[in-house]
């Protein structure tokens, strides 16, 4: 009994059986595939972006449970510096508009303490009484202070504004542009930190995700266009890879995970892909529509030979996908799994909406013999490349087995790196500003040693 259970389930869940049931209905097929991308449509605008360099750090590691212990321990080491380039930061008019925005920077929320050159005197200097002249002489021989809050030249200082636990980063960040906006045009400030970094790591990520995904589909659309002449190629398969799409992001926003630099690349590969998936169905069934006079003819035959393969492809690809879930980094973990459900969601459309579509949407116009030939413009290129293949091994192989060769030994020269500023262009502020506090100062991230 529960042999002919399995074995009756295994057959409403073939593909054939799906296509029997989708052309016997295509407008509840088309409804119900849109009813539930017009649910994910209404989670999407919670999509929310959340990106920084810790999105790579390995939870289990022992170095991740130290560092753990120590910020337990010590507080956040997140800091922001704000640096200050004036002609000499010892000249007093300059030194107590550099003493005001220490005190500035101590009052804003989430900011533990501030390490100042204005606070390293009053803690030195009790009275209070000293000139700047002698301060200045008195730290110029401790290496401490040396490249760490004062440049050798005088010319610059950096204000160093260490963060609370679990501090709002966007908050501290605005409220230093704010008080750093206050300041008159004497003084060169900005201000740089992993907190910075993270940032535009957030709004990068949102541009892309508003950028690269349309850009892809206009030009995957003149792609198709060019391909099939005709509005079947161009937009069935823009509308299943848009569909696969909302149901991706609609899931993500709705049980709340935020998009990341790897969760980025989705998108794209999704539409690639699924676009790939979409060409093959739609090259065989124009194919077919010239020979037929009905759509469900044209559809039946397309989707008996082509609906194994496309399975097997997608699932192939789930499974290459999947590997990546053993993977101890959370954000790549979060790519495999939404990279997962987009192809089996793609699939799904591909065997439901697409077929149901094909039914209800006229057959595509027959061609000519001279429109048949003007569309077959690539067939001489493919025709030759077979002539070579076939003809010419004794030097195709070759060729082919140098640059294997080439490739394998350019494996070997990968480099791994993972500094997150190799994540900008050379225009971006905090990429400026980070190679920029190099030339006076001893940098923007710290170091930490626990005795």
């Amino acid at each position: 009994m529960v042999r002919d259970m399995l074995r009756q389930t295994l057959h409403q869940l073939s593909s054939q059986e799906i296509l029997r049931r989708v052309l016997s209905r295509p407008w509840m097929v088309i409804l119900m595939v849109g009813a539930a991308t017009l649910l994910f449509i209404v989670h999407i605008p919670q999509l929310s972006f959340q990106t920084s360099v810790y999105d790579l750090v390995i939870e289990d590691l022992p170095e991740t449970a130290v560092y753990q212990r120590f910020k337990k321990t010590f507080g956040s080491d997140e800091i922001i510096r704000v640096v200050v380039k004036a002609e000499n930061v010892f000249e007093p008019t300059t030194f107590r508009k550099i003493e005001s925005l220490a005190e500035a920077a101590s009052k804003v929320s989430g900011v533990r303490r501030v390490i100042s050159l204005p606070g390293i005197k009053k803690a030195v200097d009790i009275s209070g009484k000293w000139p700047l002249d002698k301060f200045a002489g008195v730290i110029a021989p401790i290496d401490l202070f040396r490249r760490n809050i004062l440049s050798a030249d005088h010319k610059t200082t950096v204000l160093t504004l260490v963060l609370r636990n679990n501090a709002d980063d966007e908050a501290v960040i605005q409220a230093v542009d704010k008080m750093i906006a206050r300041q008159g045009k004497d003084l060169s400030l900005y201000q740089i930190g992993m907190p910075l970094v993270s940032q535009t790591l957030v709004q990068l990520t949102e541009k892309d995700f508003s950028r690269l995904p349309p850009v892809t589909i206009l030009i995957i659309a003149v792609i198709l266009f060019l391909l099939f002449r005709n509005f079947h190629g161009l937009f069935m398969p823009l509308i299943c890879v848009i569909c696969a799409l909302v149901w991706t992001f609609g899931l993500m926003a709705w049980i709340r995970i935020p998009l990341s630099m790897l969760t980025m690349i989705v998108p794209v590969f999704l539409i690639a892909v699924g676009t790939a998936h979409c060409l093959h169905i739609m090259s065989e069934y124009i194919s077919c529509s010239q020979n037929t006079e009905s759509q469900i003819d044209a559809v039946t035959r397309v989707y008996t030979g082509i609906s194994f393969p496309t399975v097997l492809a997608v699932a192939t690809t789930v499974i290459g996908l999947g590997s990546l879930l053993v993977n101890r980094i959370p954000t790549i973990r979060e790519f495999a799994i939404f990279s997962c459900f987009g192809m089996l969601s793609l699939l799904v459309i591909v065997l439901t909406l697409l077929p149901a579509m094909m039914c209800v949407i006229p057959l595509p116009r027959r061609k000519n013999v001279d429109q048949s030939q003007a569309s077959s413009w690539f067939e001489p290129v493919i025709k030759r490349i077979i002539h070579l293949d076939l003809n010419r091994q004794m030097i195709t192989l070759p060729i082919i087995g140098g640059v294997v060769i080439f490739c394998i030994i350019g494996i070997f020269r990968m480099r791994v790196e993972t500094n997150p500023m190799g994540y900008f262009k050379k225009n971006v502020p905090v990429n400026r500003h980070f190679h920029d506090i190099y030339q006076d100062l001893s940098g923007s991230f710290p170091m930490n040693v626990v005795m």
